[in-house]
């Protein structure tokens, strides 16, 4: 038996897009992030004050039946999430893959925002949409669904998400200007209670 360590097998993060386009678009992370941020955010409002606050008003003030009355009316937004991926061409190119010699990671890049980009609520899209003679689109401008997409970080966290914010830096470029490396910020929002996935 030899002495060296066993090393558990690295599960990379990623995106699937939930039931809009077939085959569904994924996005596997080629590194997994350092960091992964999440948060939600807690309002109550007092009965009778008629507006919101984080300071809850007069709730700290008056007798403890009033406070009591305003921890009941607290809400809680959904969880978000935000985490920022590296793409890198160079172990592609090493392997000699002609896609990334040819366009370097803008493919990658195009499907993270195909995530983001509403479309239409068939299943086809715009190809099958022109052949039945139906006057939907492709586009933000007649869009009906912004895409759901499961967010898969291990075997235990697989969420309903749907991408609010999706910010790009790309940080070098082949002669052509093909991007080589990137970072991408991803701010996420997590769907919760019912939902289709």
């Amino acid at each position: 038996m030899g002495s060296f360590p066993i090393r558990p097998k690295l599960l990379r993060g990623a995106f699937v897009e939930y039931g809009l386009s077939l085959p569904p678009l994924l996005f596997a992370f080629q590194f997994n992030p350092e960091t992964l941020t999440r948060g939600r955010t807690a309002t109550f409002q007092s009965r009778g004050a008629g507006g919101t606050g984080t300071d809850g008003g007069g709730c700290r003030e008056g007798s403890e039946q009033m406070q009591r009355s305003c921890l009941s009316q607290v809400s809680v937004t959904e969880e978000t999430i935000g985490l920022t991926l590296q793409l890198d061409a160079t172990d592609d190119l090493d392997s000699g893959d002609g896609l990334t010699q040819t366009f370097g990671i803008g493919p990658q890049l195009s499907v993270l925002e195909l995530m983001i980009y509403p479309k239409t609520d068939q299943l086809f899209g715009l190809p099958i949409g022109n052949l039945l003679g139906t006057t939907d689109q492709f586009g933000a401008a007649q869009a009906k669904v912004i895409p759901i997409l499961l967010f898969i970080w291990g075997r235990k966290r697989i969420l309903p998400v749907v991408m609010t914010s999706l910010q790009i830096t790309e940080q070098e470029y082949f002669p052509d200007l093909n991007p080589k490396r990137a970072s991408v910020a991803v701010q996420l929002k997590v769907l919760e209670g019912f939902n289709p996935p």
